[in-house]
């Protein structure tokens, strides 16, 4: 019988809740969305890491790959980086074997503090449906809404809710938390006019106010990627057929 849990923000995120476990790290706005993206657009691998020191030191140890490097400080652009932490800056023809070295304010982390989880999966709306079709068999699922700051944020939960209302659909047999009740009952909540109360969330607000309404609609986008990205070591990529 699967069991499905939701945290609700990094701040939830332990060994006793992810160790051994099959993981999934949401970050709408806008790490994962933006992994995902770069992933589908042909490039190699992505590399999550904790800082800006981290990443140049990796383009500095790896000269022979095509190092891309991206990411974001409180919603802003790194200096030195080569892009953003947009999916609309990818250009597949760039992006394409390369290797995307990220480092954001929430997702990256979430990504490197879940690392005792059995299987890792990064995924967005963008990725839901082909991500909660290969958690089937799985049978501790733990869906991590990365959050702002360590703090609740809607969009992500609202994510996390969709993924629980696929996973419903597909299992004959599961058992729900309470948290994925509630993440659940959020989404269903907020279908009739989706994203319906995201739009009110205090980072949604932070990127409209930058001026980045191209990438929050992007963003809420649901299953225009049929993919599915895993962690392999220190590196996401995608999952062999």
């Amino acid at each position: 019988m699967q069991e499905v849990d939701v945290l609700n923000s990094v701040k939830e995120l332990s060994d006793d809740r992810v160790a051994g476990k099959t993981a999934v790290v949401i970050d709408v706005l806008r790490a994962t969305s933006v992994m995902v993206t770069a992933l589908s657009f042909g490039a190699e691998k992505v590399v999550p890491v904790l800082s800006a020191e981290e990443a140049f030191g990796y383009r500095r140890n790896n000269p022979k790959e095509n190092v891309i490097l991206a990411g974001e400080r409180n919603a802003d652009p790194i200096e030195g980086f080569d892009l953003g932490n947009s999916p609309l800056e990818l250009i597949p023809e760039k992006i394409n074997n390369a290797t995307l070295v990220m480092t954001t304010t929430n997702g990256t982390s979430a990504i490197r503090k879940a690392y005792t989880a059995g299987c890792l999966f990064v995924a967005s709306f963008l990725n839901a449906t082909a991500t909660v079709n290969a958690l089937r068999g799985a049978d501790e699922v733990v869906l991590i809404a990365s959050g702002t700051n360590g703090m609740y944020s809607l969009e992500d939960v609202l994510c996390a809710g969709y993924m629980v209302e696929l996973l419903q659909q597909q299992a004959t047999q599961a058992v729900f938390t309470d948290a994925a009740m509630a993440a659940l009952n959020l989404y269903e909540n907020s279908k009739a006019d989706f994203p319906g109360i995201s739009v009110k969330g205090r980072h949604y607000n932070i990127l409209k106010q930058k001026g980045r309404d191209k990438d929050l609609d992007y963003c809420f986008r649901r299953d225009v990627l049929d993919i599915v990205c895993v962690r392999n070591g220190k590196k996401i990529e995608l999952l062999s057929e």
